[in-house]
């Protein structure tokens, strides 16, 4: 087998260049600036799916609640907007009204919920909003809604 010498054939490289290491990192920065990007993403949808799980549980514990107490929800005693405070006087859907809003207040960024039944066709229908602007699904205000029939 024979040797080849370069400096004979008239070039000598020993080593990498400054341009070669400069490329090398640039495209190191380059894939760990896409990795902190996807991770940042997984993050926030990670939060934004904690906080629509959130609105389901207080959703469902006031399911829980128009069940027990059937015939004073379709009577419409709680009945609630989202822009309306809880009732301070009457029976028991007072308190579980205030516990519910309390309840999705603490749980929820500028958490509220409403709720309304229609006797007709005995469904109860209940939309809980909350602030998602740390959430990637561009808009800042989220809603989950819940219809169930009262029977």
């Amino acid at each position: 087998m024979k040797r080849t010498n370069l400096k004979r054939l008239g070039g000598h490289q020993s080593g990498l260049s400054m341009i070669e290491v400069l490329i090398a990192i640039l495209i190191s920065v380059i894939g760990l600036f896409s990795v902190m990007k996807m991770q940042l993403t997984a993050v926030s949808n990670t939060h934004s799916a904690y906080l629509r799980s959130q609105a389901a549980v207080a959703s469902n514990a006031m399911v829980d609640q128009l069940r027990a107490n059937s015939s004073a929800a379709l009577n419409g005693d709680y009945d609630l907007t989202l822009a309306a405070t809880p009732p301070t006087e009457g029976g028991l859907e007072v308190t579980e009204l205030a516990q519910w809003r309390t309840n999705i207040a603490t749980t929820l960024p500028s958490g509220v919920g409403s709720v309304a039944c229609v006797s007709a066709t005995q469904i109860c229908s209940l939309v809980v909003q909350w602030d998602d602007s740390r959430g990637l699904s561009g808009g800042t205000t989220q809603q989950f809604t819940l219809a169930v029939r009262l029977q």
